[in-house]
């Protein structure tokens, strides 16, 4: 990953990092820069899944990205379903 500096614009190294849970990342960097030598705080997060992981952690939840193909894919298989497996009201609705 590359970081640029919010001052100088150069690249800046990752000298540390902690998790802050399972999805946020808390980074020390350092401008590369000799002439800038900002150095500062900064967090990544993960944001939207594009695709499912294929071993996901029961932990985490990180929302479906709506151009994800896993979402076109599931709402085609909702269009399939019949109303009544939709909701508990709609079922309700159907009966009378």
């Amino acid at each position: 990953m590359r970081i640029k500096c919010p001052h100088c614009g150069a690249t800046a190294k990752i000298r540390t990092s902690r998790a802050m849970s399972e999805s946020v990342q808390e980074h020390h960097l350092q401008c590369l820069n000799i002439e800038c030598a900002h150095t500062w705080v900064a967090h990544t997060a993960a944001v939207r899944t594009i695709a499912p992981s294929m071993t996901p952690n029961p932990k985490v939840f990180i929302p479906l990205s709506p151009r994800s193909p896993a979402v076109k894919s599931a709402d085609k298989q909702q269009m399939e379903l019949p109303m009544d497996s939709l909701h508990p009201r709609a079922m309700a609705m159907n009966t009378g």
